[in-house]
């Protein structure tokens, strides 16, 4: 498949995607609009959708994490302020450059939903998600040492590419941002050959995290055999302490809380008051969990482990909830998989409640929270 189909998705929702074919030299070989039809009708090839940049949110980070899901979600959090709504917001990664800075791209997760779903209604399963503005070589400083910037114009709007600057707006908001600023206006074939050099090398491919088709992260949790026990401890002392009614057992019973208070002790941070035992275990052993990639990326995890076994089923969507729970859409052959599919996940240690399931295109998606208690 040496051949590469790049798509450039509208900038209104009904609006029909336009396409180039590159060959394996890069050059334009077909161009045209894409309509609805089945990915059968397509010839198979390598696919790379530009997404309209208005939508999405470029910046550079220094971002220090252990993992990519940590790395993003530091990010995410470093970008709070200048989100509408952190909550539903879907972050990509560039590499890591020279000096330690990565750049960042975030758009809410239903519009990138969208776009994906507006693709497959074409016929087109992209490899590589990249906006407008990214799809721009980043300039190289102009001869008196001004930083220069490279423009093109998508439909209606103008993306703009400088050093460590990407966005697109309106051609009146551009110009008030940029100023008199140097510009080099690409179209027509220098347009083309642009968009060649980003498709054989992208600044960054918003595909992470849940919309990565490939995703295979591994567990990787720690040994958490001290904190497992000390929860234990803490469910069984109460049950102990309200059936102690005669003298002999109630020793038995302080004995068991006061070890209990001991182990509670011994892991908390130096110097800790231990006033409520419970809240102050579940903190420590959330902090456990947090340290060795749990909470959603472990949900996300010890899902994807737990269906990579099974062939006929696939992640369709999965969304990370203010309260530590995550929804995943669950693709499957017919409804009678449906209970083994939870079965599954349960047997794999997943909390799972199955609130629903529907057909869509000859498969079944069930929709399922992960962590549900």
């Amino acid at each position: 498949m040496n051949r590469t189909r790049i798509v450039m998705a509208g900038q209104e929702p009904d609006a029909e995607p336009t396409y180039l074919i590159l060959d394996e030299l890069g050059s334009v070989v077909g161009r045209g609009i894409l309509p609805v039809q089945e990915a059968s009708a397509l010839t198979p090839m390598r696919n790379v959708l530009v997404i309209p940049g208005a939508e999405v949110l470029v910046r550079w980070l220094q971002v220090k994490a252990a993992s990519e899901p940590q790395a993003r979600a530091a990010a995410l959090a470093l970008l709070e302020d200048q989100l509408t709504s952190p909550v539903g917001a879907h972050l990509a990664l560039g590499p890591v450059e020279a000096d330690g800075q990565r750049l960042v791209a975030v758009l809410a997760s239903s519009r990138m939903q969208a776009l994906l779903d507006n693709a497959a209604l074409h016929g087109i399963a992209p490899d590589l998600v990249i906006p407008d503005c990214l799809a721009l070589p980043a300039p190289a400083e102009a001869t008196d040492g001004a930083p220069g910037l490279v423009m093109a114009a998508f439909g209606g709007l103008t993306a703009v590419r400088g050093q460590r600057l990407a966005l697109t707006a309106e051609p009146d908001l551009v110009t008030a941002v940029i100023g008199e600023r140097p510009a080099e206006v690409l179209a027509g074939p220098a347009l083309e050959r642009a968009l060649a050099d980003m498709a054989a090398n992208p600044a960054v491919n918003l595909l992470q995290g849940p919309f990565d088709p490939n995703r295979r992260e591994p567990l990787g949790v720690r040994d958490l055999r001290r904190p497992a026990l000390l929860v234990l401890a803490l469910l069984v002392s109460p049950l102990i302490l309200w059936g102690a009614q005669a003298g002999a057992d109630h020793v038995r019973a302080r004995q068991a809380e006061d070890r209990a208070m001991a182990k509670i002790t011994a892991l908390a941070p130096e110097g800790t008051v231990i006033t409520d035992p419970a809240m102050q275990a579940q903190a420590q052993l959330d902090a456990v969990n947090l340290a060795s990639g749990g909470g959603a990326s472990g949900l996300a995890a010890q899902l994807f482990a737990a269906i990579e076994p099974m062939d006929q089923v696939q992640v369709e969507s999965l969304i990370v909830m203010p309260d530590g729970t995550a929804r995943a859409a669950l693709s499957h052959a017919a409804y009678s998989d449906g209970e083994g599919l939870a079965q599954a996940l349960q047997a794999a240690g997943l909390a799972v409640r199955v609130e629903g399931s529907r057909e869509e295109a000859g498969r079944v998606i069930s929709d399922v929270i992960l962590g549900a208690r």
